[in-house]
């Protein structure tokens, strides 16, 4: 449903080399408000992983929303592109950057009906990691009671977002890991913008999301991964 619902939806750690494929329900109170889908594909060299999401149902009425999201990293984890493109009725907001060893290279395009705004910058690559590529990272050091030590790289900013409360758990005979982050610094805006902390339970065979509880500006808002 958003970028960081692009954050939790991006598999992660054990990678197999192939194409794989996993999608979510999203609930606000008792609706189902939002589908998002996560794929990824890994080679020797390097992890392409695209994410979907738009709103269904009562939601889609009242704000038709669509966000769409590809990049590419190394197999370290180390960014190489990075794309987003999201879309609120007649709002457009597009992100697009390269990455080399030293820079990284920010374009942000946003449109408002018939106008059109560009934003591009050169920064420091100061071994950042775009949002994507932050989840698969994320999901490796939880999985591997790692501290994280990358910042993420998000419109023209970098954040720091450790993982806090690791435990084991069991959920319906699954094994699972529960972990709490708090992304309220992450400056993302309008509904879906953070405001407290942020529940995952993370698949502990099968490394990927199995569930969420987070917090955004609308209130609590519930991720179940679909026929788990």
């Amino acid at each position: 449903m958003r970028y960081l619902l692009i954050f939790l939806l991006t598999l992660g750690v054990v990678f197999a080399k192939e194409l794989q494929k996993d999608c979510y329900q999203i609930s606000y109170l008792f609706f189902n408000v939002a589908r998002s889908c996560i794929s990824y594909e890994t080679t020797d060299k390097n992890i392409k992983t695209a994410v979907s999401a738009y709103t269904v149902g009562f939601l889609k009425l009242l704000k038709d929303i669509k966000y769409e999201g590809k990049a590419i990293s190394d197999i370290r984890f180390n960014s190489e592109k990075f794309y987003f493109f999201k879309k609120e009725k007649s709002f457009i907001e597009i992100h697009d950057y390269f990455f080399d060893k030293n820079w990284i290279y920010f374009k942000k395009v946003i449109i408002k009906g018939a106008n059109e705004k560009v934003i591009k910058k050169k920064i420091e690559n100061k071994n950042f990691t775009d949002p994507l590529t932050a989840t698969l990272y994320y999901y490796k050091q939880i999985l591997n009671n790692k501290p994280i030590e990358k910042r993420i790289f998000f419109n023209g900013k970098d954040y720091y977002v450790p993982y806090e409360k690791r435990k084991k758990l069991q959920i319906n005979n699954k094994e699972v890991i529960y972990v709490e982050i708090n992304p309220t610094k992450i400056n993302i805006g309008g509904i879906l913008q953070p405001t407290g902390i942020w529940k995952l339970w993370i698949d502990a065979r099968k490394p990927r999301l199995y569930k969420a509880e987070i917090k955004i500006k609308v209130g609590t808002v519930k991720i179940v991964l679909e026929n788990n």
